[in-house]
């Protein structure tokens, strides 16, 4: 049977709200280490950590998890199915948290968080011995994401991306049923 139960939703939709959680708690702690980072690349490392972990590590746990939890054979279409309904509440939780955290906070810490953000990078860029020109475009978009953090919560500003990570997560949640799924082929 193709159909997922009533519990296979509803553990997706569960594991993928911790999922989003602990994205958003990623999240939050990137913000506060970019305040304090010391240098550039240490920065660089820390917040690519983050990422994997946030984007892959935590996901692909919590999609065994589901795995496990549903018991039997998982065919292609009904891990495709589960995987996917995780990743839509992971993405749902984490992109309105992530979002109504960043304009909720206090301001302080978030200008704190792209100043240092800034000077690290104009440090590194002329280290590397990058032009006057190079190192304006790098705080150009520093300063288009600096103004997006800071600007009001809009439809606009909100939904769509949620909608194209929806979709970028939907290739993702290809992948992991491919991974995932039972291999064992049922010979009548």
């Amino acid at each position: 049977m193709n159909d997922l139960s009533t519990k296979e939703k509803r553990n997706g939709l569960i594991y993928g709200a911790v999922v989003g959680v602990i994205s958003i708690i990623l999240s939050v702690l990137s913000i506060y280490y970019t305040r304090n980072a010391e240098t550039y690349s240490n920065l660089y490392i820390v917040s690519t950590i983050l990422k994997i972990l946030g984007s892959i590590a935590v996901p692909v746990f919590f999609v065994y998890l589901l795995r496990r939890s549903s018991g039997g054979d998982w065919i292609f279409s009904k891990a495709l199915k589960s995987i996917y309904i995780l990743l839509a509440a992971s993405i749902v939780v984490s992109s309105l948290g992530i979002t109504i955290y960043q304009k909720t906070m206090d301001k302080v810490v978030l200008e704190e968080s792209y100043q240092n953000l800034m000077n690290l990078k104009i440090v590194e860029m002329e280290e590397k011995g990058a032009s006057n020109e190079e190192i304006d475009q790098q705080m150009e978009v520093i300063e288009q994401d600096r103004e997006f953090a800071f600007s009001p919560m809009t439809f606009r500003n909100t939904i769509p991306p949620i909608f194209i990570s929806l979709l970028l997560n939907f290739i993702f949640a290809l992948i992991l049923a491919l991974l995932f799924r039972d291999n064992t082929q049922k010979v009548n």
